[in-house]
């Protein structure tokens, strides 16, 4: 009996206006959308790979290690992510690269390269944002009048006056309609996908499949929340009309207001502070730290490392900018190896003192940054969950790894690499060698051995036990909604 209610709920659905306007608006947004993500995807990642070539081109160009502390910083690229044409969450809100160096521990990123101009006006369309508008609305359209439509037609009495039980008809109903939605979403999906092949640029891994699975996956999870909504909303009301407008009061506060709501509300109970005063202690800090070099050179009696050295060309650029210090040193042509011991002594301590300063600095940035911008953001994450919008938007972004735990797992590899290259320095004592601040060797200056900054992907694993939550959040309102809707039914006057 099941059966024949569902294939008779989905000859009807499929035969319906709804279902044609679905395919079609199906259709044409998520594979046009998926095209023009696509491309753009293909300029971040062409622009990535500049990137890293004039990273190296730069670095080939060094020719002594004090140059990497100020002129020659290291940089850090992202690399733009593939399933970004699914979710593109913060990736292009966020920056994509990062300076390093010993004298600075980074915490913020800078944004290098940009999309087609004259495709961003698709710039915040993507298929979760589909899903989340478009396809909610339809399943609420799909699902609104399933019960009402029936009584006031009389078909509703009729059917249960036929032996069918009142929770198969409501299953067969919720099952019909989930497979009429499903059909139009998957064959655009899998249009999409065939869309995105075409990239050269593109080759989805095993573990991408895996994730643009869990995305499908996440996103039926959603629109049958909101097909349940309308089947819950059906069976409170006794007019089609009623439980229209209903549906929509519900569909315009989740996904349209709650959403931007919950920013502003964030914004105003939780304003972020100024950084005044934290650059004030960063900049206490390295007057600290010149007072500390300056007490160690005149202890030594000169006020400057290269006092002691007899040579006939030196010059010095150094730079100190709220969180970050640095210096660029080049002597020429010593006339003797008098003095050059003592200024390769003099740098050795001199640089060792100015990365631990950078670290102590660091300190101070990031309780700055736990207090305020990265306090409100999770803030507004996490009272953003009583939109089920923002609840299916964060575990896509997750799945995708666009969302900001992500960025924030891209900074601290950042730092993580930061504290390799600090390592190597010391371990190679290049901060006291005569390579810190001269170029006068025979054999060429070699830097292949230095290390390279090389993201690391977080593991599908992972991913899913960060979206766990959200996920959880999606599937108990579909279970809670599925038994207001049969209890609901239970006591549905029929007559």
């Amino acid at each position: 009996m099941l059966w024949t209610i569902v294939r008779r709920e989905i000859t009807a659905n499929i035969l319906s206006f709804r279902f044609l306007m679905g395919l079609l608006i199906y259709f044409s947004l998520i594979v046009t959308n998926l095209f023009v993500l696509t491309r753009g995807y293909e300029d971040r990642l062409q622009s990535y790979r500049t990137a890293i070539r004039e990273n190296e081109d730069k670095i080939s160009q060094v020719t002594r290690y004090s140059e990497f502390g100020l002129t020659h910083m290291l940089k850090c690229d992202r690399n733009p992510k593939l399933l970004s044409v699914f979710n593109e969450g913060v990736e292009k809100r966020k920056g994509n690269t990062v300076t390093v160096a010993h004298g600075y521990v980074p915490a913020v990123a800078e944004q290098h390269g940009s999309d087609n101009p004259y495709l961003s006006i698709f710039s915040s369309i993507d298929f979760t944002v589909i899903c989340q508008v478009v396809m909610s609305l339809l399943a609420l359209l799909f699902s609104y009048d399933a019960i009402s439509r029936e009584k006031e037609a009389g078909t509703l009495g009729l059917t249960l006056s036929c032996a069918v039980p009142r929770p198969t008809l409501l299953l067969g109903k919720y099952i019909a309609g989930m497979v009429s939605i499903s059909l139009p979403l998957l064959a655009s999906f899998v249009a999409g996908l065939l869309v995105i092949q075409f990239s050269p640029y593109v080759s989805f891994s095993s573990s991408d499949w895996g994730r643009i699975l869990l995305i499908f996956l996440v996103s039926m999870l959603y629109v049958s929340l909101f097909f349940l909504i309308g089947l819950f909303l059906s069976t409170r009301t006794h007019r089609s009309s009623i439980t229209l407008m209903f549906a929509m009061c519900v569909w315009v506060l989740f996904v349209l207001i709650v959403p931007n709501l919950t920013v502003l509300l964030v914004e105003h109970a939780s304003p972020i502070q100024s950084e005044e005063s934290y650059k004030g202690q960063a900049g206490d800090l390295w007057k600290q730290y010149e007072a500390e070099v300056k007490d160690y050179f005149t202890k030594q009696g000169v006020e400057g490392p290269l006092d002691r050295a007899n040579f006939g060309g030196a010059g010095a650029r150094s730079g100190v900018n709220d969180y970050n210090s640095g210096e660029t040193v080049q002597v020429s042509r010593f006339r003797d190896e008098e003095g050059v011991p003592f200024a390769q002594e003099c740098y050795g301590f001199k640089e060792n003192l100015r990365a631990q300063y950078a670290d102590r600095i660091w300190q101070i940035r990031k309780a700055y940054l736990d207090k305020n911008p990265n306090r409100q953001s999770l803030l507004a994450l996490n009272v953003s969950r009583i939109s089920p919008a923002a609840v299916y938007y964060n575990a896509a972004a997750i799945l995708a790894e666009t969302d900001l735990g992500s960025f924030w797992r891209f900074m601290e590899q950042t730092r993580q690499y930061r504290r390799e290259w600090v390592d190597y320095l010391r371990d190679e004592k290049i901060f006291s060698s005569r390579r810190w601040f001269t170029t006068e060797f025979e054999e060429p200056f070699d830097l292949s051995k230095i290390p390279r900054f090389k993201e690391r992907s977080e593991g599908i694993g992972n991913s899913l036990q960060r979206a766990t939550l959200d996920i959880m959040i999606l599937a108990v309102l579909n279970v809670l909604f599925f038994m207001g809707a049969f209890i609901s039914f239970l006591r549905y006057d029929v007559i």
